[in-house]
């Protein structure tokens, strides 16, 4: 190999190590929570949520009507007549969709009050005559309520949704964003996830210029997505392309050098 072969060698690969130091350089200056639009490049106001209900739990008990279904779950009780006596059960309805009263098994779910009276009543009449059934239905006791977040957080899954929470909450039980996270860009993804509705979220506008506005409220099931800036796939496609820079150099450059470029290397 020629002196002026291996100078033009040495030129291509400090082009190489320039180039590959630039992108994890760049990203460090960034800061996610600054955000690149101006105070009053605010975007056009999206139409009104609907109020949220209150309390990160709550009980059904109160609210069954007349066409409320029977879940698995819930809670039967249930009176049989017959001449002058009753008998009276409460009884949970199983993962089967099934309740037991006394010597029968009856699919309910699905059901109202009403037509399980019907069936029921059908079930107990080879052993009783003339039976007339009253069904009371209590709808399971507690539920949490539960939100998902994903994406550029250092702890992405599903969270129990506390009263009346935001996205920066929901964020901060992800133990916050990473440094390649776009705050300006998150995502709120509610509803049918067929034709799901999709809401913005600025935390960036939040962190820069005390902007809540952005800050959106969250409802049950909500998925939260942070997404990645560019930037952060150059700094994972670099993280992998290093260690080959490194065993490429390191014939034409003495070892010092590469530890100046890259305070992790390690030169074996």
């Amino acid at each position: 190999m020629t002196v002026a072969h291996h100078n033009r060698l040495r030129h291509v690969w400090l082009l190489l190590l320039i180039g590959l130091t630039t992108i994890p350089l760049l990203s460090g200056c960034r800061n996610p929570a600054q955000s690149s639009l101006p105070p009053g490049a605010i975007a056009d106001t999206m139409p009104p949520l609907p109020p949220l209900p209150k309390g990160d739990i709550y009980a059904d008990e109160t609210v069954p009507t007349a066409e409320t279904p029977i879940d698995v779950g819930d809670t039967l009780d249930v009176v049989i007549r017959r001449g002058a006596g009753e008998e009276k059960f409460t009884t949970v309805v199983r993962e089967s969709g099934q309740v037991s009263l006394a010597f029968v098994e009856i699919n309910v779910v699905g059901m109202t009050a009403a037509q399980a009276e019907v069936q029921i009543q059908e079930k107990v009449l080879p052993f009783m005559r003339n039976p007339r059934v009253q069904v009371q239905l209590k709808k399971k006791a507690l539920r949490v309520k539960r939100v998902f977040v994903f994406g550029d957080v250092k702890k992405p899954g599903m969270y129990p949704m506390s009263r009346n929470m935001t996205v920066i909450q929901a964020v901060a039980l992800a133990e916050s964003y990473v440094e390649t996270a776009l705050l300006e860009e998150i995502r709120v993804v509610r509803g049918n996830l067929q034709h799901p509705d999709v809401y913005s979220a600025d935390l960036a506008r939040l962190y820069t210029y005390g902007d809540w506005s952005r800050n959106l409220s969250l409802e049950e099931n909500d998925i939260v997505f942070v997404p990645r800036e560019h930037l952060g796939d150059s700094m994972e496609a670099s993280k992998k392309i290093l260690p080959i820079v490194q065993v490429a150099i390191t014939p034409f450059y003495p070892a010092f050098i590469i530890p100046a470029f890259f305070p992790g290397a390690v030169v074996r």
